[in-house]
């Protein structure tokens, strides 16, 4: 009989899959532990722009709020598990105003909302637990957070080539060719994409959805599509062709629109939501949602519906345009310093990434470019006498794409940090290509 400290705890088959912390888990967990400000530089993380929190505005809401208990009743209590109804009328009166997605009312009134219970993730991951595990379709570069979670759970991935107009419906058709029909769990599709902030097409929208049903149609079972429109409020490029939102083709009931207000208003309000049609799976999402604690704290969700309906269109106007000076003057600065060594800059026509592929560069963690930056090069004169040179964090394209070209690219944030702070990191990178080339 082992002795009481040598027994194990019986663990679950996510857990068993989860020993090991992602990548994203463990170096930021690596960097954070001797991260020395101003001088080394973190744009792997995804941080929005301090600069353009609704600071005032979300304590006027919280005021209001509680000076309003005829409106917004027991604010400080628990809420239902469907959200706030003043959260979601708010929703659907911000997506009326502004002709979200060019629905028309009659499209709109169609679909119901549903507020998750932290941020978009959470609905995110309910969707994991309602739907029988198979194959996920999903773009090439992906979202690795949602991806790695999908697979933890016992989902197969599906990743799918990408261009400039988002994933490619030939190749959808293509990889589906090579698969057990029967096996497809469901679409997840990045509308802005995360890392490449590639906007997908309003005619590749509708297409999707169209192979989804023909797959429905040879399976005899319902493909829900999931299109995650987490960046859509942060298009900042007036020449952008206003996007489409799927639901307009949802005659099936199988599509799902997830957005959330983090991006535009502040993460830490943590509202995500999902409009569907009134189906299983939504009652599955809601019930998922009350199992594990209702839905998102109720006063974060009545201060959200107060800043939607007095603060929010003349806000985002001036968020975005705050992301459009940062995304012109940093495009600027990454072509200066690094145009001898780039093969492809995508990004910076919304949200706040940009993704760069590299000619003949590799960049992955067992690089000479990921040990430069990260100072581990076992050489004093790079990595630092006394203690280390400027380091850099960045998400390495390995880490969210199958492509060959992956060990070539990397993904930067710039919502957080400013222009000059990029300049650096420039410099620090073309110093990692140059290192790169004489070795």
């Amino acid at each position: 009989m082992k002795r009481m400290n040598e027994l194990n705890f019986s663990l679950s088959q996510l857990a068993k899959n989860s020993k090991e912390p992602s990548f994203i888990n463990k170096m930021t967990s690596e960097f954070a532990l001797d991260f020395r400000e101003g001088l080394d530089i973190n744009i792997g993380v995804g941080y929005v722009n301090d600069h353009t929190m609704p600071v005032k505005e979300i304590a006027a809401s919280y005021q209001y709020v509680m000076e309003h208990d005829n409106i917004y009743r027991n604010a400080l209590n628990y809420g239902g598990a469907e959200g706030s109804p003043n959260l979601r009328a708010s929703i659907r009166n911000y997506y009326k105003r502004n002709q979200i997605g060019n629905l028309t009312p009659e499209e709109l009134e169609l679909h119901k909302i549903v507020v998750g219970v932290s941020g978009a993730t959470s609905i995110l991951d309910g969707f994991a637990d309602a739907m029988e595990k198979g194959i996920v379709i999903t773009g090439d570069p992906f979202y690795y957070s949602y991806t790695e979670n999908l697979t933890k759970k016992g989902f197969e991935l599906l990743p799918v080539k990408s261009d400039t107009d988002g994933i490619i419906p030939d190749e959808i058709e293509k990889a589906l060719n090579e698969v057990d029909l029967n096996k497809i769990s469901y679409f997840y599709i990045v509308t802005i994409n995360n890392p490449d902030s590639i906007i997908l097409s309003n005619e590749r929208r509708k297409r999707i959805v169209e192979i989804a049903n023909e797959i429905s149609d040879k399976t005899g079972k319902l493909i829900p599509v999931i299109f995650d429109k987490a960046y859509e409020d942060t298009i900042h490029n007036p020449e952008v062709v206003k996007p489409d939102s799927p639901l307009k083709y949802n005659e099936r009931g199988n599509v799902f629109e997830i957005g959330t207000f983090s991006k535009v208003l502040a993460p830490a309000l943590r509202i995500g939501f999902m409009l569907s049609k009134n189906n299983q799976i939504r009652h599955q999402i809601v019930q998922r949602i009350s199992d594990i604690g209702f839905s998102n704290s109720l006063i974060n969700q009545e201060i959200t519906s107060r800043l939607l309906d007095e603060y929010m269109d003349e806000h985002k106007i001036k968020v975005n345009k705050a992301y459009r000076s940062k995304a012109l003057s940093i495009s600027t600065i990454l072509k200066d310093e690094l145009s001898d060594y780039v093969e492809e800059i995508r990004g910076g026509d919304a949200g706040f990434y940009f993704y760069i592929t590299f000619k003949d560069v590799e960049t992955d963690q067992e690089s000479d470019f990921f040990q430069f930056l990260s100072r581990k090069t076992g050489n004093p004169e790079i990595d630092g006498e006394k203690e280390k040179k400027p380091r850099l964090v960045y998400i390495p394209g390995t880490i969210c794409s199958r492509q060959a070209q992956a060990k070539r690219q990397i993904r930067l944030s710039y919502g957080f940090e400013e222009p000059e702070v990029f300049e650096r990191a420039a410099k620090l990178i073309r110093e990692a290509c140059e290192y790169c080339h004489k070795l």
